[in-house]
């Protein structure tokens, strides 16, 4: 949507222009002015990309109204409304960057024709733009990754971190740092540029498989912070803040306060929780093996967003002077995954950085996380096509979901949600489907009783298996033996 700003003090003539716009529902808002005064006043409040201004209004003509709004807005398109096109005049527009003029009473046909191609320009305008924005958030995602870790264990001097946000059209130093969970790597793009929440504020966001990490600039950080959980109330999302940063040397310390209170707002299932000083706890090694073994026992059941949380705490509350004892932790960690997973391919442990070392252990995760649920995958695959073929073979026994979940030895509520999954149809749906087919097939056949082909599909009662038979091909049992 652009804006028309419309200046002339003869109100028929603005009517006119404004109603021809309606009529042909132009992607324009229209703004009307009396006179030279008003026309820029209205322009330096509304900034309009496009400016009718009649030559002859009272107090400030259109020529010196258009000097002035030109100079305040030089991307603006502004065309003249005369009655008496002169030599003088022109040289007047050509002198302000006027290209374009109608005569009064103006054509509608030379309106539209005029409006499409104002619009096709700003059209192009945007378009390069978006493009400019998009080619300078691409080169800059190439390295985001690294850029972020560098950032997080201090790696990077103000002077560099300025340079990145500056190329992002930032130039503030104050602000603080949000951490989201539950937002995918490939959808946080579309939620940071299509929600307007986010795109009225300075922002800098850094996307990973698990959370997003958000740098939000602003000097008024505790109002923001507020509006942040407004915002969130209610959603599926997770959401931490750190310590308010006021230079960008405490950026760091900003992404670790909320990463901590990221990962206790995950772990106490809080939508969102503000920095507190009483959650920087220097955790004992006793804690730290604890929070080791829980790592691995969720990265074994394939709860990869769970164990990623808690490794992230590890690395927070390990990092600052107990870098030897991360080595351990994490040498232990990668035995111990190994011995449950034994196809991943060892690697050694990084002994010299943090940032190394947290890249190791997600990884780690990630692989082992990713071959249990192959294995996983393989296995309930393997289990159904029993299932298939012992349902298939016994469908003259009683059958129950709860005896088949425990030949295959699986819970009996997480069996019916895989039956599904894997047989199209609940386990009564498939169970009945197969029946019915074989007994259809059976009858056609010619040579069984009703009785005989209810028995031999599972069913005692023969008048329950007609009134089966009956809704499931919609006719009944004796009609298909005798055809």
């Amino acid at each position: 949507m652009y804006t028309l700003l419309i200046a002339d003090d003869e109100p028929l003539e603005c009517a006119a222009i404004e109603l021809l716009v309606k009529r042909a529902k132009l992607p324009l808002r229209v703004l009307k002015a009396r006179n030279g005064r008003e026309a820029v006043d209205l322009a330096r409040r509304h900034k309009p990309h496009i400016v009718f201004l009649d030559i002859q209004m009272p107090g400030m003509n259109g020529i010196e109204a258009g000097k002035l709004i030109r100079s305040d807005n030089s991307e603006c398109q502004i065309v003249y409304l005369t009655a008496w096109p002169t030599f003088d005049f022109a040289q007047a527009a050509i002198r302000i960057g006027v290209a374009e003029y109608l005569v009064k009473p103006v054509q509608h046909t030379e309106v539209y024709a005029l409006l499409d191609r104002l619009i096709a320009h700003f059209d192009r305008l945007h378009e390069d733009e978006q493009k400019q924005r998009e080619e300078i958030r691409s080169t800059l995602n190439l390295f985001s990754r690294e850029f972020f870790a560098a950032m997080k264990f201090g790696r990077l001097t103000p002077e560099t971190m300025k340079s990145y946000f500056t190329a992002q059209g930032i130039t503030l130093e104050e602000g603080v740092v949000i951490i989201i969970g539950g937002l995918k790597e490939e959808e946080a793009q579309e939620y940071f540029s299509g929600e307007p929440f986010w795109q009225r504020l300075p922002i800098s966001y850094f996307p990973a498989i698990d959370r997003t990490t958000v740098l939000l600039f602003t000097t008024q950080a505790a109002k923001k912070i507020e509006e942040v959980k407004a915002f969130f109330q209610g959603s599926d999302l997770t959401v931490g803040t750190g310590l308010i940063f006021e230079q960008l040397e405490e950026i760091p310390q900003s992404i670790l306060t909320a990463s901590i209170t990221y990962c206790t707002a995950y772990q106490e299932g809080l939508s969102f929780l503000r920095y507190n000083p009483s959650l920087m706890v220097n955790q004992s090694k006793e804690e730290l093996d604890a929070l080791v073994s829980l790592i691995l026992e969720e990265t074994i059941q394939g709860n990869t967003e769970k164990a990623r949380t808690l490794a992230h705490r590890l690395i927070d509350n390990a990092s600052k002077d107990q870098t030897n004892l991360l080595v351990q932790l994490l040498t232990v960690f990668s035995h111990e995954i190994h011995k449950s997973v034994s196809f991943l391919p060892q690697r050694q442990v990084p002994t010299t950085s943090v940032m190394e070392q947290e890249a190791f252990l997600m990884d780690l995760i990630d692989s082992a996380s990713r071959a249990v649920l192959i294995d996983r995958l393989d296995r309930h695959k393997r289990a159904f096509e029993y299932v298939d073929r012992y349902l298939h073979n016994h469908m003259d026994h009683p059958l129950t979901s709860e005896d088949l979940a425990g030949k295959v030895s699986l819970n009996t509520k997480y069996f019916g949600r895989l039956f599904k999954q894997y047989l199209g149809f609940t386990f009564v749906e498939y169970l009945t489907k197969i029946r019915m087919e074989k007994a259809y097939s059976l009858l056609q056949e010619g040579n069984l009783t009703v009785k005989t082909v209810a028995e031999l599909t599972g069913y005692q009662e023969p008048g329950y298996f007609t009134r089966v038979f009956r809704r499931y091909h919609g006719v009944t049992p004796s009609s298909v033996l005798e055809s």
